[in-house]
């Protein structure tokens, strides 16, 4: 089953729009910002006060062909949930259960070839899904039926069908057949089949997990980052304090990120997000980890600098990953730009100045943002703001002397400890009332262009509909079920005819304006 057509590059053309200087402060009216309580729209709170912005062309038509909208959704949604099958066989060739199948073990070895990965995913299916339904693994099991579909059920995997079948297409692999062997010494310098290079998951039960690959049919060297399964995964996702580091222009020119330097521009980040990628208490972060694999691939071999793309993506804590990790790398100057970030069910991942900073990098073509929400995935709506701007407001309303204790200590925290989504924003819905769109298209950034704007959707769904839970229907209560890979691949095929004839690229032009 071929899901990728034939490529198709941008349909606009080189016009330059004159950069604009915007005040970051025009995003008070961001209908994705923060949704607090009366008391706090009149709390006197100062927005950080740091350079205007410099907003660009949003012109990313360099000569590289880019895939349809939807190739480029697809794909990633994809490869977002395989990471999670992957790494779950990893573990179990670790453990000694696939000591009697000598050709499965092979998923340890690295390099080795994407087609080899997923025949021998549908080869151990069967297994994998015994393993996984202890009630322990919903995630990793769901991302399992995605990439099997309903041949999982019925007992008859075979490497031709379903998802994995897609994915054998879309790397221009052969089902059931096998590519040359991978040479682990001479790989590096031209890879011709879609190779996993490196996966970080020695300790995937105590740090963030992630895969490094290289598509020579796409050209495209891609990181994605596992979402949440283990215990430390979810004590990550509850640090929602915020930390302030330098910028990605300050980290690239110091190359250290330290949350103790306040010095010059700073932004505000999920504190556990942030310390995941970034936290070298044990010597290399893994920022800088991952960051050797792409250098050593795009320093291996001069086309690939000079004709491959470097695409970030990620699940649930993979995409939060995803955005932070492209977010910094679109400010080095060793990787070739734009980075492209897919990010999938991804929470909110830094304050109003962050996002503005982002939706600059975006503007200037250092990095473009997918940002793929299904309708009431309910940890695409999290979080608000921080723990320490919570405390604050409740204590505004519930304890004012709490609130005087706070504000006289300098432990209160106003709307600059709000967090703000980032990039280009693809809502998918299962069901289609009310007039609604099963796609539904808009931009983060638009506030930061234009006080006025109002073409973006705001994340509260419930918005313009009347205050009463008897005007909710049964798709509007946010529910787990939909933040699953599993949901997210089966919305993904029901748009494929709406998308697949549009580029990210012209949707950056239509809802900026720059056309």
């Amino acid at each position: 089953m071929g899901l990728l057509t034939k490529l198709k590059s941008s349909a606009f053309g080189s016009k330059k729009s004159p950069e604009r200087r915007v005040n970051r402060n025009a995003a008070a009216d961001d209908p994705e910002g923060d949704k607090t309580s009366a008391a706090a729209k009149n709390e006197d709170a100062t927005e950080p006060s740091l350079r205007p912005l410099q907003i660009g062309s949003y012109d990313f038509d360099d000569g590289y062909s880019y895939p349809s909208l939807f190739e480029e959704a697809d794909d990633m949604v994809k490869l977002s949930t395989l990471i999670y099958t992957l790494i779950e066989l990893r573990e179990v060739a670790r453990s000694g259960k696939l000591d009697g199948h000598p050709k499965s073990l092979q998923i340890l070895d690295l390099p080795l070839a994407m087609d080899n990965a997923l025949s021998i995913i549908a080869t151990e299916a069967e297994l994998l899904k015994e393993i996984l339904s202890d009630g322990t693994h919903e995630q990793a099991l769901s991302a399992l039926q995605a990439l099997t579909g309903p041949q999982l059920d019925d007992g008859a995997i075979g490497s031709s069908d379903g998802v994995i079948g897609g994915l054998l297409d879309i790397w221009n692999c052969c089902p059931g057949t096998s590519p040359e062997p991978v040479d682990a010494n001479a790989a590096d310098s031209d890879y011709t089949v879609s190779t996993i290079i490196a996966v970080g998951d020695e300790k995937c039960n105590d740090e963030l997990v992630y895969v490094v690959g290289i598509n020579p049919t796409s050209k495209r060297i891609t990181v994605a980052f596992r979402g949440s399964t283990t215990k430390t995964d979810f004590l990550t996702d509850a640090k929602i304090d915020m930390v302030s580091v330098p910028d990605p222009e300050r980290f690239a020119s110091s190359k250290t990120a330290s949350s103790g330097d306040n010095s010059g521009s700073n932004v505000c980040i999920h504190r556990g997000f942030y310390e995941y990628l970034f936290g070298s208490e044990k010597g290399q972060s893994k920022y800088e980890e991952i960051m050797v694999h792409i250098q050593k691939l795009f320093d291996a071999n001069p086309k690939y600098r000079d004709e491959y793309k470097l695409y970030v993506t990620g699940h649930s804590l993979g995409g939060a990953l995803a955005t932070l990790f492209g977010f910094y790398a679109s400010a080095s100057n060793i990787l070739p730009q734009p980075v492209t970030v897919v990010s999938v069910a991804s929470p909110r991942v830094g304050n109003l100045d962050f996002a503005a900073l982002f939706t600059e990098h975006e503007s200037q073509g250092k990095i473009r943002h997918l940002r793929i929400a299904n309708h009431k995935d309910p940890v695409t709506l999290a979080p608000a703001m921080s723990s320490k701007r919570m405390l604050t407001l409740g204590s505004m309303m519930f304890s004012p002397l709490g609130y005087l204790a706070l504000k006289l200590s300098g432990n209160e925290a106003g709307a600059e400890e709000s967090y703000h989504h980032t990039g280009m924003k693809m809502k998918l819905r299962n069901e289609v009332q009310d007039g609604s769109q099963r796609c539904e298209l808009s931009y983060s950034g638009a506030p930061f262009l234009s006080k006025t704007s109002s073409s973006v959707n705001s994340d509260d769904d419930t918005t313009g509909k009347k205050n009463s839970m008897l005007s909710l229907t049964t798709s509007d209560v946010p529910l787990v079920s939909y933040h699953y890979g599993r949901a997210y691949a089966e919305r993904m095929a029901l748009v494929k005819e709406e998308l697949d004839g549009f580029s990210l690229n012209q949707l950056y032009k239509t809802k900026t304006g720059t056309e």
